[in-house]
């Protein structure tokens, strides 16, 4: 029997990728709201998530670094690198941190330089629907 409200309680829809497994999901899955989610884990070094090479959006984008230890959530466990403005300018951090993109600023890849414990990479942005 469906409920009322059941078109507001959305299963995840997970893909596996070589990084592992993620999630992406945007608008067409969450009821039209414009936003889009990808979410995945990094637990080796070198490129993590998807993108390889610089990219540029035409939305908002936060870029989300989320350590997976519940007892020391202020600690990331890895030490990474991304890459921001089309000349590239690496910025290095070890902590929870965010990049936020406004549309238009280039930005990636994320390059993980080393790790102590998988952490999370979490990009949402304001559409519905990406566009790369």
């Amino acid at each position: 029997m469906a409920n009322k409200f059941d078109k507001y309680v959305v299963t995840i829809p997970f893909h596996h990728s070589p990084q592992g497994p993620l999630f992406a999901t945007g608008g067409d899955i969450l009821g039209g709201i414009e936003l889009n989610v990808i979410y995945a884990c990094a637990y080796k070094t070198g490129i993590t998530g998807l993108s390889t090479k610089p990219h540029v959006h035409n939305y908002d984008e936060a870029v989300f670094f989320i350590g997976t230890d519940p007892h020391h959530f202020d600690e990331l466990g890895a030490e990474v690198e991304i890459a921001i403005g089309q000349e590239q300018e690496k910025h290095l951090f070890d902590k929870p941190t965010v990049l936020v993109a406004p549309k238009g600023l280039y930005h990636c890849p994320i390059v993980t330089r080393s790790i102590e414990k998988p952490y999370v990479c979490m990009a949402v942005s304001l559409t519905g629907k990406r566009s790369d």
